[in-house]
């Protein structure tokens, strides 16, 4: 049999929920922004207040932070404030909980910063850094498909004005 598809993903949720995950897989993520949200509630058809993380990568749902959550990424970050939790990388899981009677799968985070792979402007030995909208690695893989080399924003923006140069001074000939 192929890959399974969990029920709750037919049921397309605006949030991230522990059927996003296969058993044993953890998500990495980088943060993008972490604030206070109304969500719809199914279960008692009304919208309550809740903490929301919204990631870098726009393809993953964003995820309502209990206090749990929020506790860990305060404790590995060193910081209490959300507003510095911006740009962090968390890893997310599923984690077998008692909940309301019962003993149910909830996304928990890791209590240890994940270990990312970082990556250097060939230029100037920079860190390569995601933006709001790209990955560290996206803009790394853009800068080897167009210029040959991985570069940061700031060296991918020089090589392309040259670039630019390049090709005016070839059609003046």
């Amino acid at each position: 049999m192929g890959e399974l598809t969990h029920w709750k993903k037919l049921e397309n949720p605006d949030y991230l929920g522990a059927y996003a995950l296969t058993p044993n897989q953890d998500l990495i993520v980088q943060i993008k922004s972490v604030g206070q949200e109304e969500v719809y509630n199914p279960s008692n058809n009304k919208k309550e207040t809740c903490t929301v993380a919204r990631f870098i990568d726009n393809s993953i749902k964003p995820m309502i932070l209990n206090v749990t959550n929020c506790k860990t990424i305060s404790k590995l970050y060193d910081t209490p404030y959300i507003e510095e939790w911006t740009g962090k990388y968390i890893s997310i899981y599923i984690a077998k909980v008692r909940a309301f009677g019962d003993v149910v799968e909830a996304l928990r985070i890791r209590n240890k910063i994940p270990t990312i792979k970082q990556f250097k402007c060939e230029i100037c030995g920079s860190i390569i850094t995601g933006t709001n909208s790209k990955t560290a690695e996206e803009i790394a893989a853009m800068g080897k498909s167009n210029y040959g080399k991985e570069l940061c924003l700031k060296c991918a923006k020089i090589e392309q004005e040259k670039m630019k140069k390049e090709q005016e001074g070839n059609e003046v000939k």
